[in-house]
């Protein structure tokens, strides 16, 4: 299953380069970063409904803590 998440933000390739690290890819979550010129693109994928869920909460409440810090 997947889900593109899109953030508008002033300065997308600035909370790219915090997002990145903390959004790490592995066997069963796989994530896809494109900072475009007004919002941030988050593609998620994974293999069920439940991991989705809360990979989607992640990138929510972490996008929302480093849109605070910049």
């Amino acid at each position: 299953m997947n889900s593109t998440v899109e953030i508008d933000a002033e300065n997308p390739g600035e909370l790219q380069k915090i997002l990145e690290p903390s959004l790490s890819s592995d066997n069963t979550v796989q994530y896809e970063l494109n900072a475009g010129k007004e919002k941030i693109k988050i593609k998620v994928d994974t293999e069920g409904l439940g991991p989705l869920r809360g990979c989607t909460d992640t990138v929510f409440r972490l996008a929302t803590l480093a849109k605070k810090l910049c």
